[in-house]
């Protein structure tokens, strides 16, 4: 049977700047919501002096494509086995941060086999856990925002989109535009049940002042996932990467794509 996405794949292009290496592990970079491959591109041109390093623009970011209809991980993650396909990449290190960490999650559980290993920094893709003060305040937006459509729909008022969107919807609701189904339909998914079907080597990095993907989260995706290393880094947020964090980031990250060569390479020399 097809796969859902299969027959969209070739309408969307994709942005996609390549650095470093001809040899050496392939790392697939993928960016968060909202951003482009060059939030991602210094960390890219560190670990490009180890690595082969693609820097994908998401569809309906930076110079890629729109997608034409609303997707959800399922079809980003699809995308992305296309491009691995068009280039006969067999197998890569997939790099996700926060949206893109959630897309590269979908890809691993569906994908295992095109995986070497898995890299995770402030990933979404769980539920978040809210404390019962969030929990209520949630439970009445949502009422709220019934009782808006209510008044939009039946007296005609704009009260919806003037009124209750700008008072109350997220910044990437806000500024998502024509993609602004596909960030609901994004948002809403979890995917504990295809976390915890991956097997790949993971690495999660995070900072610990989070707020947008807490520790928290972290926490959870390290149980949920089987074979994953967690490093927690203080005084860092959602962009652990950026700033002093940069080099940072890199060497954890560089050490853990090591770890696989060095054992080959003893395996390699007690066989010679």
């Amino acid at each position: 049977m097809n796969d859902p996405a299969d027959n969209i794949q070739e309408e969307v292009k994709l942005g996609v700047l390549r650095l470093g290496r001809e040899v050496g592990p392939v790392v697939v970079m993928l960016h968060g919501w909202g951003q482009t491959k060059e939030n991602l591109r210094p960390l890219g041109e560190l670990l490009a002096e180890f690595a082969s390093v693609h820097l994908v623009d998401l569809p309906g970011f930076g110079d890629s494509t729109p997608p034409p209809g609303i997707w959800g991980t399922e079809e980003y993650a699809a995308r992305i086995l296309a491009y691995l396909d068009e280039l006969d990449l067999r197998r890569v290190v997939l790099l996700g941060h926060s949206f893109g960490g959630k897309v590269a999650l979908r890809f691993a559980a569906k994908h295992p086999e095109r995986l070497e290993k898995l890299v995770l920094i402030a990933s979404s893709g769980l539920r978040p856990h809210r404390a019962w003060r969030k929990r209520l305040r949630f439970f009445a937006i949502s009422v709220l925002r019934c009782v808006v459509r209510f008044i939009e729909k039946y007296l005609r008022l704009p009260a919806y989109r003037k009124w209750f969107i700008a008072r109350f919807a997220s910044p990437d609701y806000k500024n998502a535009g024509l993609l602004r189904q596909t960030f609901v339909r994004v948002v809403n998914e979890d995917l504990a049940p295809f976390v915890a079907r991956i097997s790949t080597p993971a690495l999660l990095l995070w900072g610990n002042e989070d707020t947008e993907t807490p520790p928290e989260t972290a926490e959870r995706l390290h149980k949920l996932l089987r074979h994953s290393k967690l490093l927690v880094l203080p005084g860092r947020g959602h962009y652990p990467f950026f700033d002093s964090g940069l080099h940072l980031c890199a060497h954890y990250i560089t050490d853990f794509l090591r770890e696989g060569i060095a054992d080959q390479e003893n395996e390699g020399a007690l066989d010679g």
